[in-house]
């Protein structure tokens, strides 16, 4: 019985020691739970924060689209109006040409008809002459047909002066009229 009691007390030594072992073990596995449950709890937060970040990252990317499609849209808008009013000048422009093309004629017309008139007048001096010419001879008896050819002469060339006056002061008034529109189409182009 000696050797049972030793052998049961060895026995019970044994299950202590490997109780002992057991509970260190115990221990050993349980701060690796609480050290795994620590890491697995800092993942969590870390995936939560990432997915935080890509949210804030999509939504992000979500405002620059519209962004960009409403910067598209003024872009084009932009250019619309950029090509319509380059239409506009360059209709401008060409109304500008015209009418400074216009200006110029009429200012070569209102030069031919002051050449006209001042022909006219020198006609008209020489008719005066003519017939104060005619009026000297008068005295040698010849005065009423010599008087009725200067006459008519003279009124000949009075009309001829009063139609190139009148054609003057036309083309005055033509290039007047030509003179504000060119000057209208210039404050357009400044506009």
């Amino acid at each position: 019985m000696a050797a049972n009691v030793q052998q049961g007390g060895n026995l019970l030594d044994v299950l202590k020691k490997k109780m002992r072992q057991t509970k260190e073990e115990m221990e050993k596995y349980k701060d690796e739970c609480e050290e795994f449950h620590k890491r697995l709890q800092n993942e969590v937060m870390r995936r939560e924060e990432a997915e935080s970040e890509v949210a804030a990252l999509n939504r992000r990317i979500q405002l620059l689209e519209e962004d960009l499609e409403r910067s598209e849209e003024r872009l084009a808008s932009a250019t619309a109006k950029l090509s319509e009013a380059s239409a506009a000048a360059d209709e401008s422009e060409r109304i500008r040409k015209a009418l400074e093309n216009r200006t110029n004629m009429e200012d070569d017309r209102v030069a031919i008809l002051e050449a006209q008139l001042a022909q006219a007048k020198l006609i008209a001096e020489e008719a005066d002459k003519k017939y104060e010419e005619v009026h000297s001879i008068r005295s040698f008896g010849h005065m009423s047909i010599a008087r009725k050819v200067l006459e008519n002469r003279a009124l000949a060339d009075e009309e001829r002066m009063d139609a190139l006056e009148n054609q003057l002061k036309e083309a005055r008034f033509m290039a007047e009229e030509a003179d504000k529109k060119y000057d209208e189409v210039q404050m357009l182009d400044i506009t």
